[in-house]
Order: C-alpha cells, then structure tokens, then sequence
C-alpha cells in the first residue's frame, strides 16, 4: 500500500511540474515582447486549417513506420506477433506515454505483452524495445547531423550566420559517427568477451541489470545488419514525417510577418533536438517541457519563442487525440482481459527497478 501511494505521489508531482511549467511558458509569452506577436495574438488570429490536416497525416504516417519498424525487431528475433498486435500495442503504449505519468511507459508495456506470452524469451521480448527506443533517439540525432549539414555546405543563410545550430549540427555529427563506428566494430567482438562484458555490468549498482540488457539486446541486433539498416531507414522516414509535422503545425497560427517563421533547413535542426529534449521522462508526454524547450530553440536560431511555443501546442492537440485513439483501444483490450491486471502491472514495474 505504501509503494502504491508513492506512485500516486510521483505521478501527481511529474503532472505538476508538466501543467506548471506549461502554464508559465504560457503566461510568459501570452503578450507581445519586442515587437513579436504574443500568443495571444496568434491564437486569436485565423486558423489555417489545412495545416492542422496534414500535420495530423503526417503523425499518423510517423507513428505507422515506427510501429512497423518495432514489427521487424520483433520479427528479427523470432518472436510471433502480428502487425494487427503491432499496432494496436503501439496505439497503447501511445497513450501511455502521452497521458500517463509513469517511469516505466507504454514501450515496457509491449515487451510485456510479448514476455508473458513467451516468459521463455523474455530478453528478446524486452531487446525489441530497448534497441526500438535506441533507434528512434539514434534517428533524430543523424537527421539533424545529415540534413542539417547538407544545408550548411549549401550556404543555407539561416544556418551559416548561426553559431549555434552550427554547434548542435558539429555535435550530432560527431555522436552519430562515433554510433555508427561502434556499433560495426561489435561485429568483430568474440561471442564470449561480450557475455564476460555483460557479467561486469550487472555489478554496477541500481542501473547493472539495465545496462546489461541493453548490451545484450545490441549485440543480438548487430549479428542482423540486414534488419537494422532497414530499420534506420524506417527511422528517417518517420522523422521526416515527424519534422515536416511540426514545420505543418507551425503554420496553423499564421504570423502577420512572414520574416518571423522559421524555415524548413531550420526545422532540420530544431525540431529533432526538441523532441529529443522532451523525451525526457519529467512530464507526461513532455509537456511544458517541449513547450519551453522549442521556446528556448526559437530564441537561439533568431525567431520569435512565441511561435515555438503555438506550433508544439497545437501539434499536441493532435498527439492527444490520438492519445485518446489509444485510450479507446486500452479500454478494449482490457475488457478482453488481454492487458495486465494493476496487480501485474505492479509486479512488472518491481522486475524492471530489480532489473
């Protein structure tokens, strides 16, 4: 009873932190600042409806190219699941993480799902999402390494007067080579080192058992190079769709002054690093934290904070609804009995703080 209320207490303070900041974010940049429109002002102003369409296809299409993509992990260490599972699972673990505060979320709730069907593979089960949640956060790092830097060499203006996205561009460059060239070298690494590799890591306090999970889930996909090239693949699909959303999205809340929207070889820097910021699990969903981290990258590349701060709110009207598509199915499944009972939920949220 006492962990259960614990929980409670957690879950209440991330949603607090989340509405807070999101209300001083708000409140910050509610009135006109420098000659820049407040939100004010924009919300106010027409609303371009066509926008909000296609930055709502173009989630949509994101999301299916992740959830296929989680569908050939699975698939690449035999474990049965059906793309119909893939996406119902995933339309879950999207309102998960959308709406609930928990430190687990929605990606655990799929290897869950896949362990208890088969308890016999359950590193495998649980290597899917490690390696799933791996490449998505790999993903947004190359695209703003690959586009970003395509639009330097072309003397993109916006960028070449930058300094900082020059940096932001430099950094991720240098993580995405560094990542590339691990990750082939573990193709030389005997079958025996990397198991006395794994062993050493379960000693490390706390975070031991994880660490050696993920270890294990890398070194299983990097004896399937075929499958995770298509995977990367996937994943820059679905981060174009991602950026072009919320390059769509900040276009909904038209500026009377063109000049103050950022351009499409900005939202190549931009946007990835602020979905990569907002991931982390401080909020439900990232919000206010995504709303005060696009402010702050606004600012940085020149534009007005204001107009980060309307294109991440009104790409989250259309992650919560969908959010709610996933609550509809959540309600399904659980009618059906095929997800966890709150006592097993609990039960699986012990086994991943043990792990």
């Amino acid at each position: 009873m006492k962990k259960h209320a614990v929980r409670w207490v957690k879950g209440l303070l991330k949603y607090g932190i989340g509405f807070g900041l999101l209300a001083y974010v708000i409140a910050k940049y509610w009135e006109p600042q420098n000659d820049a429109p407040g939100l004010q002002q924009l919300l106010q102003g027409p609303i371009e409806f066509g926008w909000l369409l296609v930055a709502s296809l173009l989630i949509g299409l994101a999301l299916s190219l992740q959830l296929f993509r989680w569908f050939l992990l699975v698939q690449a260490v035999e474990l049965p699941v059906t793309i119909r599972n893939t996406f119902r699972l995933g339309l879950v673990g999207v309102f998960y993480n959308t709406f609930l505060p928990g430190s687990v979320g929605g990606d655990l709730l799929k290897a869950y799902f896949l362990a208890r069907a088969h308890p016999e593979r359950k590193t495998r089960a649980v290597a899917t999402v490690l390696i799933d949640r791996a490449l998505g956060l790999f993903g947004l790092i190359l695209f703003v390494a690959v586009l970003g830097s395509i639009a330097w060499v072309a003397d993109n203006p916006q960028i070449a007067a930058n300094r900082d996205l020059q940096r932001m561009i430099k950094i991720t460059a240098l993580i995405s080579v560094g990542t590339i060239i691990g990750f082939l070298a573990l193709g030389l690494l005997p079958q025996r080192r990397a198991d006395r590799f794994a062993g050493r890591l379960r000693w490390i306090p706390k975070i031991g058992g994880s660490l050696a999970e993920f270890w294990c889930a890398v070194w299983m996909y990097r004896q399937r190079l075929r499958t995770m090239v298509i995977c990367v693949v996937l994943s820059a699909l679905s981060h174009f769709g991602l950026v072009f959303a919320f390059h769509s999205a900040s276009q909904i809340f038209p500026a009377a002054n063109p000049d103050s929207e950022a351009t499409l070889p900005e939202q190549f820097v931009i946007a990835p690093i602020g979905f990569i910021a907002q991931a982390l699990p401080i909020s439900p969903g990232g919000v206010g934290v995504g709303e005060a981290v696009f402010a702050w990258l606004y600012k940085l590349s020149g534009r007005d904070p204001s107009r980060g701060v309307s294109a991440r709110l009104a790409l989250r009207v259309v992650e919560w609804i969908i959010g709610l598509i996933g609550y509809i199915v959540y309600l399904r499944m659980r009618a059906h009995h095929e997800l966890p009972t709150v006592e097993e939920e609990e039960e699986r949220d012990k086994a991943h703080t043990a792990g």
